[in-house]
């Protein structure tokens, strides 16, 4: 029993804060690499990115005339448009939040020095 309160209080707690570091730059950061990877396929994939390039000239509504062409031309021309700068301001903040998880525990640790040295 004695070896089990030792093991639990005292080795664990240790083990924890010095796997910390291993943990959140190594598995850590690759699980949330991947994560970044999938929410921006996800992104592209919701705002269909591709079904918009593949039809960009192709009419709308079945509307073959030239006029009806060159509307949906420009029609589909402004919502790619508007699509692509909707998908670069979610990569930007997908990623940012990608950095902040990096450089949080620098973070941290610099706040906990500071402190320290102020006593």
């Amino acid at each position: 029993m004695p070896i089990f309160i030792l093991k639990s209080f005292i080795f664990d707690p240790i083990f924890a804060v010095l796997y910390f570091p291993v943990y959140w730059y190594g598995p850590g950061l690759l699980k949330r690499a991947k994560g970044l990877g999938r929410r921006i396929r996800d992104l592209a994939h919701f705002l269909a990115l591709r079904i918009m390039f593949i039809n960009l000239f192709k009419p709308m509504f079945g509307e073959h005339t030239r006029s009806g062409r060159i509307i949906s031309f420009f029609m589909r021309l402004i919502l790619l448009g508007w699509r692509l700068i909707l998908f670069v301001l979610g990569t930007i903040f997908w990623t940012i939040l990608f950095l902040a998880w990096i450089f949080l525990p620098l973070l941290a640790l610099r706040q906990i020095i500071f402190y320290f040295k102020r006593i």
